[in-house]
C-alpha cells in the first residue's frame, strides 16, 4: 500500500495540523475550483486520530466557507474530553484566520463487546462488470482524476440524465483510488461525500448539490481495494437534498455510514 491519499502535515504545534489545497484535491468547473467537501471532513479525522492517538467512532462537519487553490487549511484539534475509553474533539479549519470548517467528533475503542452486522450490501455486479462514468464532468480540478467510479449498466442510478426523476432516490457506485491509497477513515470520509452525486441520479439530471454537512459513523475498517457506495436520497424540498450512504468491502463488511443535507444545483 502506498501513503494515505491526504497530505496532512504536522506543524510544531502538537494540536494543530495543516492541509495545503491543491488541484488533486479540488473540484469544480473552471473559474469555481473548490476543496471537495469529504477532502475537508478527511483531513480533520487524520488530525484528531494523531493527535488523541485513538481511532474515529463518528465525525460531522459543518461547512461555512469555500477553500480555494492556493489556500492553506489549518486544522486545529481541541480535546473537550478524554475519557478512559472516548475522547471528544472539536477541529476547526480554518484559512489565514478565515473559518472553512467546523467538525466535532468521538474517537475511541472498547474492548470485550460483542460485533454484529444487520445491513447487507445490494446484489451490485463485480466492479470489473460495471462501466467507469464520471460523475463530476467538466472539471478544472484533479480530485475525480484519481478516482475510478463504476456504475452497473442501467441498474442503481445508472440511467441516461434526461430529467427522468429516479423511481427509487438509489444510486450505488464502485469506488477505488487510482492510487492504490489504503481504505481508511479520511477515505471512506471522501466517498461519503458522493450523497450529492446521489442527488443528480435521484432527479435524471446533471449537478447535484453543495454539501451543508458531512457526517461519517465508522463500524469496521477491513482491507479492501474497491468500496461499494449505496446512496440513497431520502426527500429534497425547500431547494435542499437529503440522503445517506453505507459503504462495503469487497467482503460484504460494512465499514462505515454517512448522511447528508446540500443545496440543490444543477447545471441543465
Amino acid at each position: 500500500m502506498t501513503e494515505q491519499f491526504l497530505d496532512v502535515q504536522q506543524t510544531p504545534d502538537a494540536g494543530v495540523f495543516r492541509l495545503h489545497i491543491t488541484r488533486p484535491i479540488c473540484v469544480g468547473p473552471p473559474g469555481n475550483v473548490f476543496m471537495f467537501g469529504g477532502v475537508g471532513l478527511g483531513a480533520a479525522t487524520i488530525a484528531a486520530e494523531r493527535a488523541t492517538g485513538r481511532k474515529v467512532i463518528w465525525s460531522s462537519a459543518q461547512f461555512i466557507s469555500y477553500a480555494r487553490v492556493g489556500d492553506t487549511l489549518d486544522l486545529t484539534v481541541e480535546v473537550l474530553s478524554a475519557g478512559r475509553n472516548v475522547s471528544q474533539v472539536r477541529v476547526l479549519g480554518t484559512d489565514a484566520g478565515k473559518l472553512v470548517l467546523t467538525v466535532n467528533a468521538a474517537l475511541g475503542d472498547r474492548e470485550g463487546l460483542p460485533d454484529g452486522q444487520w445491513i447487507t450490501p445490494p446484489d451490485m455486479p463485480r466492479p470489473e462488470d460495471c462501466k467507469p462514468r464520471p460523475l463530476w464532468p467538466v472539471q478544472d480540478a484533479a480530485l475525480m482524476d484519481r478516482l475510478d467510479v463504476r456504475l452497473a449498466p442501467g441498474r442503481y442510478g445508472a440511467g441516461p440524465l434526461d430529467g427522468t426523476p429516479s423511481s427509487d432516490g438509489r444510486m450505488v457506485v464502485w469506488i477505488r483510488t487510482k492510487e492504490n491509497a489504503p481504505v481508511d477513515t479520511s477515505l471512506l470520509a471522501i466517498f461519503a461525500d458522493f450523497v450529492p452525486s446521489g442527488l443528480a441520479s435521484a432527479f435524471g439530471r446533471r449537478g447535484g448539490g453543495n454539501s451543508l454537512d458531512n457526517t461519517l459513523r465508522i463500524a469496521r475498517i477491513v482491507p479492501t481495494e474497491w468500496v461499494l457506495c449505496d446512496v440513497r436520497i431520502s426527500a429534497a424540498s425547500r431547494g435542499f437534498g437529503h440522503g445517506a450512504i453505507h459503504m462495503f468491502a469487497e467482503d460484504g463488511t460494512m465499514m462505515a455510514s454517512g448522511s447528508q443535507s446540500a443545496i440543490l444545483r444543477f447545471m441543465d
